[in-house]
């Protein structure tokens, strides 16, 4: 696991896209807090992974994916009201409204209606087909979770979660830069990964 190119790599992709949002609705804000997320999960996951905690790795993972779809669902489909009850202050009210929010099954469904977000569906789509089952089951304490209990987690799966992290995280940035409204911006972002491929997962 290559931490210390990954680190420049993300340092290189935080400095491109920092710059301001176009707007400061409701909608940009909350997209733009949810991409934060979905960022400090990838931060955790790396951590986990240098530290050989898999199973909490492959915990975090599954939230990081699940923060940069809702992140990209706000931004293109999410009802006002749905914004509302997200950006509303935590409450016992509050999170009993937010138990309607749609799961991520119905987010990926909402946005496959996008036809310019179809090249980066096949990303997310591929991610959750490949990904999604056993990370559920590291969370629900299901068999992955077992079986990498009692015996030691092999190289290949701390790499494997890094870099599908580290690809998630590029994702993000990509979403960043369409928020400053800047047409070009996605382009550097995807432009300054091509020397970093040690640090991403394999390009198909």
């Amino acid at each position: 696991m290559d931490f210390g190119r990954t680190e420049t790599l993300l340092g290189h992709l935080a400095d491109i896209v920092d710059l301001q949002p176009y707007s400061n609705s409701d909608r940009q804000i909350l997209s733009r807090t949810l991409t934060s997320t979905s960022l400090h999960f990838a931060a955790s996951v790396r951590t986990l992974c240098q530290a050989e905690l898999a199973l909490g790795a492959a915990a975090v993972l599954r939230s990081q994916f699940e923060a940069l779809v809702r992140s990209i669902w706000v931004l293109h489909r999410a009802t006002d009201a749905q914004i509302e009850k997200l950006s509303t202050f935590l409450s016992a009210e509050s999170q009993q409204a937010n138990k309607n929010i749609p799961l991520l099954n119905e987010m990926l469904a909402d946005l496959e209606r996008i036809p310019q977000l179809q090249n980066l569906l096949v990303s997310l789509k591929e991610f959750k087909e490949s990904s999604w089952q056993p990370l559920n089951s590291f969370v629900h304490a299901g068999i992955h979770a077992i079986h990498w209990t009692k015996w030691p987690s092999p190289p290949a799966l701390y790499e494997n979660m890094f870099k599908s992290s580290n690809g998630l995280a590029m994702l993000a940035f990509q979403n960043l830069a369409i928020l400053t409204g800047h047409p070009t911006l996605q382009r550097e972002v995807i432009a300054a990964c091509a020397s970093f491929s040690s640090c991403l997962p394999p390009h198909r």
